[in-house]
Formats: C-alpha cells, structure tokens, sequence
C-alpha cells in the first residue's frame, strides 16, 4: 500500500475509533460527561411534578475543597462557633459529585414549572442516607443552591463541606423563580408555604430518579432540615410528605430559626421600632418587603402602589422583580423602620384584615409530626424571635406531636447562628444512623 493511502486510512480508523469512544460514554456514563441524556428530556407540558428534567455534573469536589468550604462558612460567625463547629465535624472524608438539575414543580396557581436545585453525591460506595436541605434566605440569585455551588461560600457549599464530605447525600431546591436562567422567568414564591412544600417533595422524586440513572443506591434512611426561610419550608415539606406521600418515609427531622407562624413573625417586622438590624444591615425591612413582594402577587392584593409608599413601590419593584440586585444597594434601598415603608390602609390589613388571613395560611405550626422533629434556636435571635419556635414547639408537644426542643451551642443572632446549626444538626441525625453492607 502506498504510504499515502496507509495514512488516510490511519486517520480514518483514528477518527472511528474515537468516534466510536465518544458515543459509548455519552450512553453509558452521565457521570463521565455531564450532558443530557436524550430520554430525560421532556417538555413541562409533557411531563408531571417531580419528573427530572436536566442533569449536569459541575464539578467533583476534594475533601481539601470540602474543608475551605467549612473555613469560609466559619467567617460569617464568632471565632468560638466556628471552632466548635470545625471540631464537631473533624475532616472531610469523601470527594463529592455535585449535580444541578432541573425538574417540574408547581407554581401558586397549580400552573407546572421548571424548578431547578442541587445533588449533592459522596463518592463512597456503601448506601448513604439522604438529606433534603430547605435553604435560608437569598436575596441575589448567585447566592441560590445550584448558583452559588461553583462558588465557595455558598448554603449549598456549606451542606457539602457538612454533610455530603461525611456521607450523606444532599437535594437542595433552589424554590420557584431563582437558580437556573430557564427558571428566572417566573415569580418568586417567596415564603409561601404551599410551593416551597411542593419543591422540596418533587425535587427528592427528581434525585431519585437521578440516583437511578447513576446506579447509586441510598440506605432508606431520609432526613429533613432546613435554616430561616428553610425551616418554614422544611415544615410544610415534612407535614407534606407526611400526609401524602407514604412512599417517603422520614427518618427524623430538623427544624432550625424558621417563621413557622407567620402570623406572629410578620407582626413582629411590621411593628418593632427601628426594624430588625443586623450588622449593620435593615435585614427585618428586606425579609418584609421581599414577602410582601411575593404575597401581593400570589394573592393579589392590588397594585404595588396601593401596599409602599413611595420611594419604595418603586424599589421593591426594581429589586425583587429580578434576583440579582446586590445586598449592597438592597440595605441601602430600605429604611430601619419598616412601617415606613407601607401604606396605613395595608398595615391594617395585614394585621386583622384578609391580608392578615392570607398570610395566616403560610403558618406551618398546625400539624402533628409523627416523625421525630427536633427544634433547634437561638436566645440571642431578634428576627426569628425564640419565642416563635418555642410557641410552635409546645403547640405541636400539646397535641402529641413526636417534637424535641433544642437551643444552639452559643447564643447568636440569626445570621451568625447558621453555620452552628447546620453542624448540630448533623450530630441530631448521625445519631440515627445506620450501617447497610
């Protein structure tokens, strides 16, 4: 054979050659490629809540990635909280598969929508426990679950640095209208109970399905948690879970700092003097406006204008219509004293009126947990008063709900008290562990 035929041929056996390699992986290893799988897409329309839409694996973080993401959550508390909760974890013990997908969800009006999160996935190979984590407060969209996993001090970077490094899988929602630039489209549902319920349940079918797809096998043993934010939703996720989907039995539960009666928590915001600072930031009048925001349009309560007054109604507008306003311009766009922000008419109305009844329906103080739940709070904590939890404690204890009430290692404020949280959570359910072979 001529040399110049014999090198054709050598690079067209190459070419099939790696042709051929390609295809192989792309059907036999999500894992390896991190695209999409031609049988997982499916239209919204097509599909039903729960159905995983999209996967993508971002990145296989080290144990040494593991351990920065522990120093950086240690920052954003007191030096002694940050060394306790560093001792109480140890070292990381497993590199970690970080997967955002996508999945269907609904909205307020039962309308189905793309909804995306986070999977968290240890590299171990014995069945691991799973957690389905309900995030705190996020006020910019880079600080969502599956944004801000490629960062290193996100929530999701903290569950990973916690949890996902000692063995746990993790599945974190990033809630309707934030994450993904498919999901900005919509409204947040900020704080509103139904839908963060309803995001939690169908993004752990979603990870089902995804742990399916990848052959990774759990021990059966499901834990829910949840901070702020989280902890109304991780509440109205377990009652959820509890009276519909038998299919998903919950292990035990931790409810940490959240407004479980909003009732009393949107009053607090609405009328303590000078609003809820902390560090130096009107965090009471962002968290006040940002439901009020979202509720005003759920329940449609009339114009903006007719709820702030001015300068506000245009801000709330400009800030919340799109996640991604810097928290640098959003404290200073909102004054201390909250009530400054509303109309008198609608400060009535949210306090005896039908605004008042339909904030009252995000309460997720009125049900029975047969699964072990665990409160955990803080004394020092003046936006999510300790009073609330302690209120929702004892309504749930009088009524024979299997509850256990529990403060935080040091007495912080609500933003310097997460990271402790999240780490004494973790010794709640380490102690329900079991070993599968």
């Amino acid at each position: 054979m001529k040399p110049k035929k014999k090198l054709i041929l050598q690079l067209v056996l190459l070419l099939f050659t790696v042709s051929m390699a390609i295809l192989i992986i792309q059907k036999t290893s999500i894992k390896a490629t991190g695209i999409i799988e031609n049988s997982s897409q499916k239209t919204i329309n097509e599909g039903t809540s729960g159905d995983l839409t999209y996967q993508h694996l971002v990145k296989t973080y080290t144990p040494g990635d593991a351990a920065n993401f522990i120093k950086q959550a240690g920052k954003g508390t007191t030096a002694e909280s940050a060394k306790w909760s560093e001792d109480q974890l140890g070292s990381p013990k497993y590199s970690v598969d970080a997967y955002i997908i996508e999945y269907i969800s609904i909205d307020h009006n039962g309308n189905k929508i793309p909804v995306s999160g986070v999977v968290l996935i240890p590299q171990k190979a014995n069945s691991m426990p799973m957690l389905v984590y309900q995030h705190a407060t996020i006020l910019e969209n880079s600080k969502s679950p599956s944004e801000s996993i490629t960062s290193a001090s996100g929530q999701s970077n903290t569950l990973l640095g916690s949890f996902a490094c000692d063995g746990y899988i993790v599945a974190m929602s990033d809630f309707v209208g934030t994450g993904q630039p498919n999901c900005l489209k919509y409204p947040s549902e900020y704080l509103y109970a139904k839908s963060e319920a309803a995001n939690g349940v169908d993004m752990l079918t979603a990870t089902k399905q995804l742990l399916e797809k990848l052959k990774v096998t759990t021990n059966g043993q499901l834990f829910l948690s949840g901070y702020s934010e989280g902890g109304q939703a991780v509440s109205a996720l377990a009652n959820l879970i509890q009276s519909d989907y038998p299919q998903y039995p919950v292990t035990a539960a931790v409810f940490m700092e959240g407004p479980y009666n909003m009732s009393a928590v949107m009053n607090n915001l609405l009328e303590t003097p000078g609003g809820v600072i902390l560090d130096g930031a009107a965090v009471g009048s962002l968290i006040c406006a940002k439901a009020i925001y979202a509720y005003q349009n759920i329940y449609n309560w009339g114009t903006i204008e007719s709820i702030f007054n001015e300068p506000y109604a245009t801000r709330v507008q400009n800030d919340f219509s799109k996640p991604n306003t810097s928290m640098i311009k959003l404290a200073m766009d909102f004054p201390k004293d909250t009530d400054k922000m509303f109309n008198a008419s609608f400060l009535d109305n949210a306090k005896t009126g039908t605004a008042s009844t339909d904030i009252a329906a995000n309460n997720t103080d009125n049900w029975v947990p047969k699964m072990p739940v665990t409160f955990l709070t803080s004394t020092e904590d003046t936006l999510i008063p300790g009073s609330v939890t302690q209120a929702t404690y004892e309504k749930m204890l009088d009524n024979g709900g299997n509850v256990t009430m529990g403060t935080t290692q040091f007495p912080l404020n609500h933003l310097q008290n997460y990271f402790q949280a999240i780490v004494q959570s973790k010794g709640i359910f380490d102690g329900y562990l079991i070993t599968v072979p």
